[in-house]
């Protein structure tokens, strides 16, 4: 806290002696602004806080993956779906995969793109959570109902979506 304030106080002074510079209008102008930025950084962190707990109000990300990178397929082997999918600083691709069959997704991940907001994924629907580490990072569960639903990292600025087919 005392690092916290060593850093806004200077801050907030500053913004206080600015304020006494200016005309009354321009003051009115700048607390009219100030408070829709307020309002606009709220509703942001509202529906971030939201898409963590798996529910996505607003799509606001658009993907900085290629079509390649975006959407992978399971391949299934013994009778378990296997899907192996690259993390980068970009996002987590998107997947399908089907219903009532044992899933295992491998998240790879590359020290170069390893971060820290891609670190953790949540994957609410499913109840899962996992911290990624460089390398190979396995999950495993079963779908049991179809659909689509999203996961991101654990702050929800990252998001990505699973499919479910029957």
């Amino acid at each position: 806290m005392f690092a916290f304030s060593l850093g806004t106080v200077p801050l907030m002074f500053g913004f206080g002696a600015l304020s006494s510079l200016l005309s009354k209008k321009s003051t009115k102008s700048m607390m009219k602004a100030s408070a829709a930025l307020v309002i606009v950084l709220g509703m942001v962190m509202f529906q971030r806080g939201v898409a963590s707990s798996g529910i996505p109000l607003i799509n606001y990300q658009v993907s900085a993956l290629s079509d390649e990178e975006t959407q992978s397929s399971a391949t299934l082997i013994d009778g378990v779906q296997t899907l192996i999918l690259e993390v980068t600083t970009k996002g987590y691709p998107e997947f399908v995969i089907q219903k009532d069959i044992p899933t295992k997704i491998n998240f790879h991940v590359t020290k170069e793109n390893l971060t820290g907001c891609n670190n953790v994924i949540r994957i609410p629907e499913f109840m899962i959570e996992k911290q990624l580490e460089v390398g190979d990072n396995w999950i495993e569960f079963t779908p049991t109902k179809s659909g689509t639903f999203p996961y991101s990292c654990w702050m929800g600025m990252i998001t990505s979506k699973g499919t479910v087919i029957e």
